[in-house]
């Protein structure tokens, strides 16, 4: 199918909060003190002279250290992450500081909230400079680039001023063509793994303590009801071997984060279920809605019993990710089950005997023989992590901070630490995890967000914009649960799933034209909310699946979810066809 000029309106979101940086300054050690670094001891810029060459705006060449000659300031939104106490202070800003000369005035947006509070200043008209984070959908992209101008165009100065993107540009064509929108111009830089899709392939995943099984004496489960048979027993029989019955939580979860409802993948035993998608399938061409099978259904009734029954942890409705990382942290084992994209949302992965404790199931079949999981296919750009608005004084210095992520360097930093602390270089005759593939680099220590505590926080705050492919570097050697493994292992938990990839295809970005795009962003936006909302009460008991369910549909008939299906239908069509 020839890929024709993208017409469409995001529909899968943008992984927030799991990012990664890069670029081309060869220093690799940490933060330097602010007399040797050209930094106020406020953590500011001071003028400094430096070698190199300089345009008449004071700015360096293309891939060169430090961006301005002379200190400038830029203000900048930044939603707040897991296990970073005050972002501001973070040494990864003081270290982009040191290297570039540019200063950074924050806005911080609480994770929860952050889309709002942006939304607002957007509204208002009193936004920052620049924009870092997965806030920007396809739609979003066509409406405050095309249609507002609050977002500049990117096109010229990618071309006067990046080195790394151009480079992913090489590798990978798409990748250009995917960012453009409809106007021919790119408003943003989005968040891309160039080098494969990786554990994110499959969002879905469960992970079930293997040593409760053992007491329990049974084995994971395959199918919903010996799901179901296996929570009643870890509620029932002291599975954790602590002599107290009643102080196991069988299953748990989260809001708010990537993929760690507890529905989604149970869902997926009865029918299709995707609602990063946008509660949409795609098979043959044809686009279908999917918040209101019969299928669905059928799976919310058997969630709302497992809930009645104390097998499903209220809490898991209400809290977000750091709460749920605090049930799996505890020091005594009282989780037996979590839902998350990755375990080390829900345990310490340096914890090696806890972590290796939980393995992911496979895909449940449900009780009519269905049994599948929603599956990426290949690379997918999609709206953006990196934006410039028209407040910008200095868009080519920012587009050269944006260079930054987009190359080697940065990524690892941001993503695994400093070298020397967080990695080194790899050990002789060491071999990736494809295991043909000589290794160049080690880990040293590896945490997840959710590990990062007040004294860690030189280690990990994370923007992923489009990277290079390095993590496969790294080398992997003995234990798969060791903390230095932790990729390999995730990539192996994944290509466990593979086999049971759902028959539907991964449905591509697109775009629409202004009033369009808005129209579709409005709707997706009240179905979303509408059918979460709605989910939540059909578990919980507030709604009976079975006698509420027209009512239900009635309201997604309110909210033209077949008027929303037939657009996507026919961006899709203009698109590809």
């Amino acid at each position: 199918m020839v890929l024709k000029k993208m017409m469409s309106v995001l529909l899968a979101s943008v992984m927030v909060l799991s990012l990664a940086a890069c670029g081309n300054s060869k220093s690799e050690g940490g933060v330097s003190s602010s007399a040797e670094s050209g930094l106020a001891e406020n953590g500011t810029a001071e003028e400094k002279e430096y070698d190199g060459e300089f345009d008449e705006n004071g700015l360096s060449k293309p891939g060169q250290l430090p961006i301005s000659k002379e200190p400038i300031t830029m203000s900048i939104f930044v939603g707040q992450q897991p296990g970073v106490v005050d972002i501001t202070k973070h040494s990864i800003f003081k270290e982009l500081t040191e290297k570039t000369n540019i200063n950074f005035e924050f806005i911080v947006a609480p994770q929860e909230g952050a889309q709002d509070k942006l939304n607002m200043l957007l509204a208002s008209g009193d936004y920052p400079d620049i924009i870092i984070g997965g806030f920007f959908t396809n739609a979003d992209l066509v409406k405050y680039g095309t249609g507002e101008n609050i977002l500049i165009p990117l096109n010229d100065l990618i071309e006067e001023n990046c080195v790394n993107l151009k480079e992913r540009w090489e590798d990978a064509p798409k990748i250009k063509e995917m960012m453009t929108t409809p106007d021919g111009n790119i408003y943003g830089i989005p968040s891309l793994d160039s080098g494969g899709l990786g554990h994110g392939a499959v969002n879905y995943k469960v992970w079930m303590n293997k040593e409760w099984l053992e007491n329990v004496g049974m084995e994971a489960p395959q199918t919903t009801e010996e799901f179901r048979a296996v929570l009643e027993a870890f509620k029932e029989q002291d599975a954790n071997g602590n002599g107290d019955p009643n102080d196991e939580i069988p299953f748990s979860g989260a809001i708010n984060t990537w993929a760690a409802e507890v529905y989604p993948y149970l869902i997926n035993a009865f029918d299709y279920f995707d609602p990063s998608n946008g509660y949409l399938k795609l098979k043959d061409g044809v686009i279908s809605g999917t918040a209101g099978t019969d299928g669905v259904r059928e799976g919310l009734k058997y969630i709302a019993g497992l809930y009645a029954d104390g097998l499903i942890d209220p809490a898991a409705l209400t809290q977000d990710e750091s709460q749920l990382s605090a049930l799996g942290t505890k020091e005594e084992v009282i989780c037996g089950t979590a839902a998350c994209g990755h375990i080390g949302m829900f345990v310490d992965i340096n914890d090696i005997q806890r972590s290796a404790a939980y393995d992911n199931l496979l895909p449940l079949e449900g009780p009519d023989g269905y049994r599948g999981i929603p599956t990426q296919t290949e690379p997918v750009v999609s709206g953006a992590a990196f934006v410039i608005t028209d407040k910008c004084q200095y868009p080519e210095a920012a587009i050269k901070l944006a260079d930054l992520f987009c190359g080697e360097e940065w990524s690892l930093r941001t993503q695994v630490g400093i070298k020397g602390q967080q990695w080194d270089d790899a050990d002789e005759g060491t071999f990736t995890m494809d295991g043909t593939t000589p290794a160049t680099r080690k880990y040293l220590e590896m945490r997840t967000q959710n590990a990062t505590a007040a004294e860690d926080i030189k280690w990990h705050w994370t923007l992923r914009l489009v990277e290079p492919d390095w993590k496969n570097t790294f080398q992997v050697v003995g234990d798969i649960t060791d903390p230095a493994n932790y990729e390999a292992r995730l990539i192996q938990c994944t290509q466990k799933l593979a086999p049971y990839a759902a028959d539907a295809e991964y449905i591509p970005p697109f775009y629409m034209e202004v009033e369009k795009a808005n129209q579709v962003a409005s709707m997706k936006t009240a179905i979303d909310d509408y059918v979460k909302a709605s989910f939540i009460e059909f578990i919980t008991g507030a709604k009976d699946p079975e006698k509420d369910w027209d009512a239900y549909l009635a309201g997604l008939d309110k909210l033209q979810y077949n008027d929303y299906i037939a657009l996507n239908q026919e961006a899709y069509d203009s698109t590809y066809k």
